[in-house]
């Protein structure tokens, strides 16, 4: 996989979006799906690739939702 550069390295961001659009971070999808509940209704996980740098974040994709997975 291409690092897009000295010093990066690909990694995903996570995020819960409520129903009126306010997004709260998360560092994995397991901590994401555990909280998500906590948001009520119409509350969704997205995630979306991205090089971090030294002194900065690129994202490579938009947001995309993921589904919860089967337990």
């Amino acid at each position: 996989m291409q690092t897009g550069g000295i010093g990066a390295a690909a990694d995903r961001e996570w995020v819960i979006q409520n129903a009126k659009g306010k997004k709260f971070v998360y560092d994995s999808a397991t901590e994401a799906f555990d909280e998500l509940d906590e948001y009520g209704e119409g509350a969704v996980v997205l995630t979306r690739l991205v090089y971090r740098g030294l002194f900065r974040t690129k994202p490579v994709e938009d947001w995309q939702p993921v589904e919860r997975p089967a337990v």
